[in-house]
């Protein structure tokens, strides 16, 4: 095998170990999945570094990008001096943090061709969708991903958890984009497929924000006759045909009692845990800076014992989860500096000059930054890996400009 598909291989292997490999039949423990993402992250930074090739450092922010790099490292230092954990155990803690945006710099370096990036992530899609399919075929005895794996029949369907939704997402803004650009009907087809996914997710951040985001896409390279038709199109929908649809009615009750929940009670929980991470949960002046480090949980440390006891429901906690506010729980693990970083990072890509077939990489950018309000893709490894796919794709050093640049 060449140089060349050797780092192709091994970024196909960092992205399906990051998910287990789909996991079929539970085959693979949680320990035995972060041991293989760890190998073979490892294995991918050493070649790297072997056969990578230089980075052009005016590409990207470097500086946002250190930034980032060195403030996961130094809390934990954080962690250890305001906090009962030990260094090597919060050293272990931060790896997930650590090498998923550490990808960013393997990628980079690796080079790898950013058409074979993009067609392996489609192919993740489509991977994804069937093993969805499988999954409801044969509920409640899946056969991929492990049972912890969250389903539930609330929302008027059955809610199982969908593998690459985030590059789903991507899907969809890639085939608008191609479709605006060549009005080549087979990417209506993806579009529908993409939307179906997202619908059947029932995620109602990820269904809400891909629509507006969508059509907005759709509306900014329309003509004053198409806007007024996609938005006439669009109103006739939302009051004729969704409230035909029992499953969008189950949403929109749903929405409303935890609306009228939230309205009997102090405040939302996800208000409540920006509040906290922010600057309630916080040791003295210093952790809002720096950041309180990545607590070791299962019983591995005094401290994360505390950190349960404190925000686990099963342990009287109140709740309040970083998953559930990304933004929030990445300022609590990492503080305000290494915040700033990554948000500059994602917003100056977003900003990047771009030619035409690349658009789509800022709305989903901009789809990142907003859903890590409410949700993590910036916390999970997988995600993670994902985010800095995208950005590969809008720094790597082998991407061509055109002269036509379409604003955001």
């Amino acid at each position: 095998m060449t140089k060349s598909g050797i780092k192709y291989l091994l970024y196909i292997l960092l992205m399906l170990s990051s998910i287990s490999f789909f996991n079929p039949l539970e085959m693979i423990s949680p320990r035995v999945a972060k041991l293989i993402q760890y190998i073979v992250f490892i294995f991918a930074f050493f070649l790297s570094l072997m056969w990578g090739t230089s980075i052009n450092s005016k590409n990207y922010p470097k500086g946002a990008y250190a930034v980032i790099i060195i403030g996961i490292i130094f809390s934990i230092f954080m962690v250890s001096s305001f906090h009962d954990q030990g260094l090597g155990t919060s050293a272990v803690s931060i790896l997930p943090y650590l090498f998923g945006y550490l990808s960013f710099y393997v990628l980079m370096r690796l080079n790898i061709p950013k058409t074979r990036i993009r067609d392996f992530i489609w192919v993740l899609c489509f991977i994804s969708m069937v093993v969805y399919i499988i999954n409801a075929l044969t509920f409640p005895n899946m056969i991929f991903g492990t049972i912890k794996d969250e389903y539930d029949n609330s929302r008027g369907f059955l809610r199982l958890s969908t593998f690459c939704l985030e590059l789903i997402v991507l899907m969809l803004f890639y085939s608008i984009n191609k479709w605006i650009i060549t009005r080549n009907y087979k990417y209506c087809f993806l579009i529908g497929l993409s939307s179906l996914f997202i619908l059947l997710s029932l995620t109602r951040q990820y269904i809400l924000l891909a629509s507006v985001l969508g059509i907005w896409m759709i509306l900014k390279s329309s003509s004053w006759i198409m806007k007024f038709l996609v938005i006439v199109s669009c109103v006739l929908v939302i009051y004729l045909v969704l409230p035909q649809i029992p499953l969008f009615n189950t949403l929109t009750e749903l929405t409303q009692e935890q609306l009228s929940t939230s309205a009997n009670i102090e405040e939302d929980v996800r208000i409540r845990a920006w509040r906290f991470y922010i600057y309630q949960f916080q040791t003295n002046v210093i952790t809002p800076i720096f950041g309180n480090g990545i607590p070791t949980l299962g019983g591995k440390s005094a401290w994360g014992n505390q950190y349960e006891s404190i925000v686990s429901y099963d342990y009287g906690g109140n709740g309040c989860f970083t998953h559930d506010v990304g933004w929030a729980g990445f300022f609590w693990y990492f503080g305000l500096i290494t915040t700033i970083a990554l948000f500059v990072l994602l917003t100056k890509a977003i900003r990047k000059r771009k030619n035409t077939e690349e658009q789509y990489l800022s709305y989903w950018l901009v789809f990142i930054v907003i859903t890590s309000i409410a949700s993590a893709p910036i916390l999970y490894y997988n995600q993670i890996l994902s985010i800095m796919s995208v950005l590969y794709l809008v720094y790597g050093q082998n991407e061509s400009y055109s002269s036509h640049y379409i604003k955001l």
